[in-house]
């Protein structure tokens, strides 16, 4: 139950707001909740609190954030989503494994995000600078990403500058490499100059170039390793402690 005598009134004072909001009669919100509606006259009155589980589903139902129903703002970083709010209620109902399970693949995702924020390589430092005629921008190129093996960075190879048409589509692009090897032709053969966007998300199916324990790669993001588009090699499966960072999607090629 909602203990805290404020925040008890702030949401008996706001179940009746955002109800009335939502065009709810009482009446109507009892039968979307599955409850009686002396129930939720009780708790507009004040008479009654709610359990958290049930302020979940009656901000779900109105359309609500915890936070704004609460009136409770520490810092915008911790404003609960409507999908954030729906996370917390799954993982609720887990048993003591499903939670465990959650919890380590969160660790993971969050210890490679810290990864990939830190990540000291040089596709991460990108400059701009356009050309005296303004058709063409200047992007860091650097050598290379595997398509095959794996290329060994040492974090302070020195990237040239490369121009490239300055279109809309490459208004995107942060950075060029060179690809080495043939495991992913024929749409990416050796030698090639593939252009890479940072801000781009990129799915399962597309292409990425990848660090590996220091290794460079260029290669289709799969589900559970990285897959090589040439049938005669090999794909890259992921060991549960490999070192690896994303440092962007593939959007083209020179």
């Amino acid at each position: 139950m909602i203990n805290d005598d404020t925040i008890k009134k702030t949401i008996c004072r706001n179940i009746a707001k955002y109800r009335k909001v939502a065009g709810l009669s009482q009446k109507e919100f009892a039968q979307k909740l599955g409850a009686a509606p002396s129930r939720v006259s009780s708790w507009e009155t004040g008479a009654n609190s709610t359990d958290i589980d049930t302020l979940f589903q009656i901000c779900e139902i109105l359309n609500v954030s915890i936070n704004d129903m609460c009136e409770v703002y520490p810092d915008a970083n911790v404003l609960l989503s409507y999908l954030e709010q729906d996370h917390i209620k799954k993982y609720r109902t887990l048993d003591p494994t499903g939670q465990e399970h959650v919890d380590t693949v969160l660790k993971w995702e969050a210890e490679r995000m810290e990864q990939f924020k830190q990540a000291k390589v040089p596709a991460a430092i990108i400059e701009f600078q356009s050309s005296p005629d303004g058709n063409n921008r200047m992007v860091e190129y650097f050598r290379s990403a595997s398509a095959g093996s794996g290329v060994f960075i040492l974090g302070n190879e020195v990237a040239e500058q490369i121009s490239i048409p300055n279109t809309p589509e490459n208004r995107a692009v942060d950075f060029a490499i060179k690809v080495s090897g043939d495991s992913m032709f024929p749409d990416y053969a050796d030698g090639d100059i593939v252009l890479v966007s940072q801000k781009a998300e990129l799915f399962h199916g597309e292409v990425g170039i990848f660090i590996i324990n220091n290794n460079v790669y260029i290669k289709e993001y799969g589900e559970k390793e990285l897959i090589s588009r040439n049938p005669e090699a090999d794909n890259i499966e992921i060991a549960e402690y490999d070192n690896i960072v994303c440092m962007g999607k593939v959007i083209g090629k020179l």
